[in-house]
């Protein structure tokens, strides 16, 4: 097999200068998994998933906006309609009603209806970039083929009279197909989501009232699984990554398991990923292949031939050397000084990556770190004192998925914690008798004994 046109992809997608020197540390589509932005325009979610919420409705229905929905313009394309018999006089009354019933203070546009959702814009700021490149990859990852969304999102009628008048006025919408971009690799979130989904979408009051939380929560479960699976390399599974999470209202103390498997110990991992994508990348370029994780890479390699595994890591190792000398490297090294194993050749590649003075910048390592944390901070850290940002669950967020957990027919208590854990939420000892204790003040446990196996949890809804 000839690695030769793909090792030239590889160098124009780098955009590689060898006379200056020069080249950009750069995660191609090939290796698209998250959709980290490593500048500012990563989304900073000051109105939660709101904005985002609208351009994934856009992109799930396949549709653009051709122009911004005015309040004004559809009060009066509403006054103004033949059909309907306002009294002279009345208009200043009913434009007030319209505007205090569907926009709030900031004239933005209250979520009544799930059809409304597609009129919301992105944030008129610099964030946008980031909240559309959210948006598709909510829709890739998550909704590809939901037809319980396309459904929901597509209804564009109300048996409300006020609401009914609102969306017979929206303005029109173009066609407009998104193309895919991202490609799952955690098939068991995917089947948590559609279960739960499926489940919170015939309750649509629950649905509208935590569509935020239901998707900050998966948004984040995704990202924080998937960066623990890379940061295991070579021995990926598919077994759930422990996160010790406190409940919102809980003291923390030093023996508390959040401290090491918790906030602290995902933000080491992260800020080891870009490196290890950025070898994810190269990888997929030079092998020719695309989305695949190191353990794939290396099973895609351990198929080859033996004659084109020997061509591909006399690439690998041009590579290598090409790199470190791109980035000025001081020590130098011919192939000959390199290995002939394709494990160990990765591993030295990742180690020049991994420097950090000619590897791939703090900066950027920075930035890339600060998409999780935005998501993070805004829904599930806390500061705890002396011990910084702890992951936290507050009343409302554990409400919701305990809601998701049991679902309509009550279940065992054991098997809630079970559920918890199925979904990336891990609780210590302490922890567990608090959440025990806060559904046993909402009523929602039946308790036949003191046993754990003897106590249920009733659905929520």
């Amino acid at each position: 097999m000839d690695f030769s046109d793909n090792y030239n992809n590889l160098l124009k997608q780098m955009n590689v200068n060898f006379e200056s020197k020069k080249l950009t540390h750069k995660i191609s589509k090939n290796a698209s998994f998250l959709p980290f932005k490593v500048d500012l325009n990563r989304p900073f979610f000051e109105n939660g998933f709101y904005n985002i919420f609208g351009e994934f409705s856009r992109i799930l229905m396949d549709k653009k906006m051709k122009q911004d929905f005015v309040v004004n313009d559809i009060i009066q394309n509403i006054i103004n309609d033949d059909n309907l018999d306002i009294e002279n006089g009345s208009e200043e009354y009913f434009t007030k009603l319209l505007k205090e019933y569907v926009f709030n203070e900031k004239n933005e546009l209250k979520l009544l209806h799930p059809y409304l959702y597609l009129y919301v814009p992105l944030s008129p700021n610099r964030h946008s970039g980031g909240e559309k490149e959210l948006a598709l990859f909510l829709r890739d990852i998550f909704c590809l083929e939901n037809k319980n969304l396309v459904n929901f999102f597509k209804l564009n009628e109300s048996n409300h009279a006020i609401i009914n008048l609102i969306l017979n006025k929206t303005p029109y919408l173009e066609n407009f197909k998104t193309e895919t971009k991202y490609l799952s690799k955690l098939n068991y979130v995917n089947d948590l989501f559609e279960a739960d989904i499926s489940f919170a979408i015939k309750n649509e009051k629950f649905f509208l009232d935590n569509m935020d939380n239901i998707f900050a929560f998966y948004y984040f479960f995704y990202i924080s699984q998937l960066i623990l699976k890379i940061s295991k390399r070579l021995n990926y599974d598919e077994d759930i990554e422990s996160l010790y999470y406190l409940l919102d209202w809980e003291n923390v103390s030093k023996n508390r398991k959040t401290l090491n498997k918790g906030y602290r110990f995902l933000k080491d991992e992260c800020n080891a990923t870009p490196p290890r994508l950025n070898l994810i990348s190269q990888l997929n370029i030079l092998l020719g292949t695309e989305f695949y994780l190191e353990t794939e890479l290396l099973e895609f390699f351990n198929d080859l031939d033996y004659e084109s595994q020997q061509e591909f890591l006399l690439i690998l190792k041009e590579w290598i050397l090409n790199y470190r000398d791109l980035r000025k490297f001081e020590d130098t090294y011919s192939p000959e000084d390199l290995p002939d194993d394709y494990e160990q050749l990765t591993d030295f590649l990742l180690s020049s990556l991994n420097d950090k003075k000619k590897g791939v910048s703090g900066k950027a390592i920075n930035l890339f770190m600060l998409n999780m944390e935005e998501v993070a901070k805004h829904y599930f850290l806390k500061r705890r004192g002396s011990y910084g940002h702890v992951l936290n669950i507050n009343r409302d967020m554990l409400l919701m998925i305990t809601a998701l957990c049991v679902k309509d027919k009550k279940i065992k208590l054991n098997q809630l914690f079970k559920e918890y854990e199925k979904r990336g939420i891990f609780f210590d000892k302490y922890s567990k008798e608090e959440v025990v204790n806060f559904l046993t003040k909402l009523n929602l446990i039946d308790k036949k004994s003191d046993s754990g196996d003897a106590q249920y949890v009733k659905p929520v809804l």
